[in-house]
């Protein structure tokens, strides 16, 4: 491919001559690096999910601490604790329910594409149908992410991981 060499007002630029006669071909993204926007996008999402729910998390078992130890303070029962307890601890199940359901599927799909591994493109899937309810970033990511997993290429790349770890191992 020649290029030209030429001086503007914000100093030298250098030109593919295809530019220069007006042909507009674009740019063809390759399959590795579809794999390295969705692979960005699901660990995004997981760290703000994680984040998210830690977040939600501590708040919410504060609030139902306080409201225990004020509901015992005002009636000067102290058993009366207990509801605070059981709120607190419903809060922790809930926020690690909610964290193995969005948050574990969207880091091991996003790990497992990073590192090329065996079952990413079903770990990317259901992470991508994850996301997809999540308007409007998820559901583009998502719908991204199921157009680039039943793509051929991505079929036939991942397909290849299968193969040369299965001759390793």
């Amino acid at each position: 491919m020649k290029f030209i060499r030429r001086t503007t007002n914000k100093g030298p630029v250098q030109l593919n001559i295809r530019e220069r006669q007006g042909d507009n071909t674009a740019t063809r993204v390759t399959t590795d690096q579809h794999n390295k926007i969705v692979t960005i996008g699901f660990a995004a999402f997981a760290a703000i999910f994680f984040f998210t729910f830690a977040l939600l998390l501590v708040v919410s078992v504060g609030v139902f601490l306080a409201l225990g130890i004020t509901f015992a303070n005002e009636t000067g029962d102290s058993k009366q604790a207990g509801i605070g307890i059981l709120g607190g601890i419903f809060a922790v199940i809930f926020y690690l329910v909610l964290g193995i359901i969005f948050v574990v599927p969207l880091a091991v799909a996003s790990w497992k594409m990073l590192k090329r591994k065996a079952r990413a493109r079903f770990w990317g899937i259901i992470a991508a149908i994850l996301l997809i309810p999540i308007f409007p970033l998820g559901t583009m990511l998502g719908v991204y992410g199921l157009w680039f997993f039943f793509s051929a290429e991505a079929k036939q790349c991942y397909a290849n991981i299968k193969s040369q770890e299965g001759v390793i191992s």
